[in-house]
Parts: structure tokens; C-alpha cells; sequence
């Protein structure tokens, strides 16, 4: 099955774009080879009472656009899917704006990682499946753990609007970086929204358009994960003991060279799976197939 990708995105940076009602999305200007055209920041709700899903990296224009598109009303919660940073270092500023407290998971949970936003720590702890009131809106956190350890989507009630962050984006499939990344934990999340087939019926990502009918992208993700760890083992029986570089080539084939390192990352998160069920070992550098 082939991904159903989307990348029909001509959002200007800064501009709001309305959704649905109670939802809007801003784009942070922050392209790149992992965030496409930027982070996608959401209003939601309005009035009185509006949450701020991840307000993206620290950038003066994109916190100018937020308070801009806000400009009347109060922003009350600051919500943050997860400890990347293109996602969760913009809360500090916007929180020193509005006095909005931050709500996430908790702070990041893998000491020393690079791409992890070390400095956030959430005011307010979510749990998996217990809902977060605004008054006129109500939001549910779902732990989807696997691009990264603290990785919350949420359900916004009463929609069929489900705000998918980067465990599934519409233009691109996710890093899964271990030690913070975990191969087994993504499935098993995927799992987890799959199994809310007719409950959520538009999905909202942290980067990339927005994304209706995700049930059948769900499948797609799910079987290019399991393509690409039968393509893994096909390589290893035929080369016998590779280092994760060759490997590489042999798997992926040709890549944009900005995505070969992200591309290995992923590929060792699989072959950690392999590993822990029996069918792959660790040689130095190399691996094989058991058997």
C-alpha cells in the first residue's frame, strides 16, 4: 500500500488559517528537511479561553502571529505534544506574554539528546485519557510514546478532530530516533489510534496539511514500517554482518543526503526490535540475522 501523502500546503507563514470551528492553525516559518514548510501551531477554542498547541520553536515573528490572531482574546493554556525543538521552546515567551500556564506529558524524557527542548518543564503534568477542560472546549491527551518518549496527540471532544503532532504527519513519515525514539512504541501507538476507527475522522499534524480520512494512512504507515523490517532482514541474509551505513544504502536506497543520519536512526530503532525479539544481534559496529 502506498502512503497517501500530502503536501498541498500554501499556508503563508504567519497567516491563520480557520479549520473548523473553535480551530485554527498558524505556521511557524521554520522549513527544513523534518519540518516541511514549519511547525503548525493551533488555536483552540477563542474568547475567553484559548489553548496554544505547540508554539513551535523560539521565534519573534511566530509569537507576533500568535498574539496577532488572538489579539481580543485570552490565550489560558499552553499545551505542547512533546519535547522537540520545533515544538516546545516557544512556550517560555509565549508564556511570559500571556501567564498561560504550560500542560504536556513532562519534560523530556532522555537526558543529552540533541533535538530534545531540555529546558521545558510543563506547569501542569497530562495524563493519558483524562480530559482537559477550557469551558468551551474540551480536549483528551492521548500517550502515543515512539518519535519521541513524551509524545501526546489529542482528541478535541465532540469534533472528530484528532491533533496527531508529529506521530503522524500528512507529508512525510517520522523519525523514530532511538534512545528517545522507539520502533516498538511507535507501532504499538499507531496501533492505539487505529483502534479508534469512528471516533476521529480529521487529523490534524505537527507539520503538513491537515489530513481526513486518516484511518486508511494509518494502515499505509503501519505496513511501510513492516516492508521496510522485511527489506532489513532480506539484506542482512544476502550480505550477511552490516554496519548500519551500508545497511542504509541497502534498505532506503538513493536519499536527499540531509536525511541519510535521520535514515540510520530510524533503521536502528527497528533493528533494537529485531533485536530484542531474537531475530537480530550486535557484532561491534555490524549486525546480523540469528539463524
Amino acid at each position: 500500500m502506498n502512503i497517501p501523502f500530502r503536501r498541498d500546503d500554501t499556508l503563508v507563514h504567519g497567516a491563520v488559517e480557520q479549520i473548523a470551528p473553535g480551530v485554527r492553525r498558524v505556521l511557524c516559518n521554520n522549513p527544513g528537511p523534518f519540518t516541511f514548510r514549519g511547525t503548525n501551531t493551533y488555536l483552540i477554542g477563542g474568547g475567553a479561553s484559548v489553548a496554544v498547541l505547540d508554539p513551535g520553536p523560539v521565534d519573534a515573528d511566530h509569537l507576533a502571529a500568535i498574539l496577532a490572531a488572538t489579539e481580543g482574546e485570552r490565550i489560558t493554556h499552553i499545551l505542547v505534544s512533546h519535547t522537540h525543538r520545533d515544538h516546545s521552546p516557544g512556550a517560555a515567551p509565549l508564556q511570559a506574554a500571556t501567564d498561560a500556564a504550560t500542560h504536556a506529558f513532562g519534560p523530556h524524557a532522555t537526558p543529552g539528546v540533541e533535538s530534545g527542548d531540555h529546558d521545558f518543564q510543563p506547569d501542569v503534568k497530562l495524563h493519558d485519557g483524562v480530559p482537559l477542560d477550557g469551558g468551551d472546549w474540551r480536549v483528551t491527551p492521548i500517550f502515543t510514546p515512539g518519535h519521541c518518549g513524551n509524545h501526546l496527540c489529542f482528541a478535541l471532544e465532540g469534533t472528530g478532530i484528532l491533533f496527531s503532532a508529529d506521530h503522524v504527519m500528512s507529508w512525510s513519515t517520522s523519525v523514530v530516533s532511538p534512545p528517545d525514539g522507539n520502533m516498538r512504541d511507535f507501532m504499538t501507538s499507531l496501533a492505539k489510534l487505529r483502534a479508534r476507527e469512528g471516533q476521529d475522522h480529521l487529523y490534524l499534524p505537527g507539520h503538513g496539511p491537515k489530513l481526513p480520512d486518516p484511518m486508511p494512512f494509518l494502515d499505509g504507515l503501519a505496513e511501510h514500517r513492516q516492508r521496510r523490517e522485511a527489506r532489513i532482514i532480506a539484506a542482512l541474509r544476502e550480505g550477511g554482518a552490516m554496519a548500519i551505513p551500508a545497511l542504509v544504502g541497502q534498505v532506503y536506497g538513493p536519499l536527499d543526503p540531509r536525511l541519510v543520519t535521520a535514515a540510520g536512526r530510524s533503521l536502528l530503532a527497528q533493528l533494537i526490535m529485531l533485536e530484542e525479539d531474537g531475530l537480530a544481534r550486535r557484532e561491534g559496529e555490524a549486525w546480523r540475522i540469528n539463524g
